[in-house]
C-alpha cells in the first residue's frame, strides 16, 4: 500500500471512494438525508475544494484509491470549528479494505501533519453509530469535546486533540 498526497486527476476515484465508504451509513439514514449526503459527496465543492485547500492523504493499492483523509489547516472556520483550529475531514475508506489499519494511518498522517505545521488544536466530527471511526479516533487520543446537533439525522460528536 502506498500513502501519498491526493492531487486533481484523483477526483473521479475520490468522488467513488466517498460513495462507497459513506454509502455504508445510507440504511441508517432516511432516503432524504441519504440525498443529501450523497450530494455533498459528489459536489464540487467538497473533495475538490478539499483537494485544492488542504492536506489531503490517500491510499492506494494496485493504482486504485481505498481510503483517503483531509487535514484542514487552522484559518478555515465554519459553524463547528473556530478560525483557531485545524480539522480533519473526510476519513474513508473503501468497504473492501476494512480492518487493514489505513483509516489509523490516514488519521495518523493528518496529525502528523498538524504538529509539522505548527497546528495546536486538530479536531473532527463523527456519526455516534460509526463505532469504528470513534474508537480509531479515541485511540489516537482524541477526546469528545460535546454532542452537535443532528446531521442527516444522526447525532454527531465534536472531538479535539490538543497537540501542546
Amino acid at each position: 500500500m502506498l500513502y501519498r498526497a491526493a492531487n486533481p486527476n484523483d477526483l473521479g476515484a475520490l468522488v467513488a471512494l466517498g460513495l462507497a465508504s459513506y454509502g455504508r451509513l445510507k440504511n441508517n439514514l432516511t432516503p432524504e438525508n441519504w440525498k443529501k449526503m450523497e450530494s455533498v459527496l459528489t459536489s464540487d465543492q467538497t473533495l475538490p475544494v478539499l483537494v485544492s485547500s488542504c492536506h489531503s492523504f490517500v491510499c492506494e493499492e494496485n493504482s486504485r484509491l481505498i481510503g483517503m483523509a483531509f487535514l484542514v489547516p487552522s484559518g478555515n472556520p465554519t459553524k463547528i470549528y473556530s478560525e483557531d483550529t485545524s480539522y480533519i475531514r473526510m476519513v474513508g475508506v473503501h468497504p473492501d479494505a476494512d480492518g487493514m489499519g489505513i483509516a489509523q494511518a490516514l488519521t495518523k498522517l493528518c496529525i502528523d501533519k498538524a504538529k509539522e505545521t505548527g497546528e495546536k488544536t486538530i479536531m473532527l466530527h463523527s456519526a455516534d453509530i460509526m463505532y469504528a471511526a470513534r474508537h480509531i479516533y479515541e485511540k489516537a487520543g482524541f477526546k469528545k469535546a460535546r454532542l452537535l446537533d443532528e446531521h442527516y439525522g444522526l447525532a454527531y460528536w465534536l472531538y479535539q486533540l490538543d497537540l501542546g
